[in-house]
């Protein structure tokens, strides 16, 4: 199985059926079946735009697949090696070096950075976004990136 980091959006996109670039991603997923990166900070960032989001069935629905996700071995592959300290460390220097070509905000660099962190210790596949200017940002570092769109 590929592994892959998908940033928030791509995540959102997996698990509610009804963000605009569902299709796409269940489409991906299918044709890959890949192992998403999951550490605290895109816990914590999914399960806030879940709970956002969580104002009809397709919101529960979603909220629903992301804690049955949580709780199988599976999809979803828990990354020790990122943690919150060490993931801020790691995106200030990728700001530092990258300076005014990042044409992100800060969420973006820290996703960047995990997954560069991710493609060094155990060889990651693929970064996987919706969002066009992140894009551009992993793939000038070298990052193999799919963007959705």
């Amino acid at each position: 199985m590929p592994l892959v980091y998908a940033d928030t959006s791509a995540l959102f996109a997996y698990f509610h059926p009804k963000d605009r670039f569902s299709d796409l991603v269940d489409r991906a997923v299918v044709a890959t079946a890949p192992d998403f990166v999951y550490w605290a900070f895109s816990r914590f960032e999914i399960r806030h735009a879940l709970r956002q989001a969580n104002t009809d069935n397709h919101g529960t629905t979603a909220w629903k697949a992301l804690r049955a996700a949580e709780k199988t071995a599976g999809r979803l592959r828990w990354f020790n090696e990122l943690t919150a300290d060490k993931m801020l460390d790691a995106a200030e220097e990728l700001s530092a070096e990258a300076g005014a070509g990042i044409g992100g905000g800060g969420m973006d660099v820290i996703h960047v950075a995990a997954a560069r962190r991710v493609k060094l210790l155990s060889g990651l596949d693929e970064f996987w976004t919706c969002d066009a200017t992140q894009a551009e940002f992993a793939r000038a570092l070298k990052l193999r990136t799919r963007l959705f769109k």
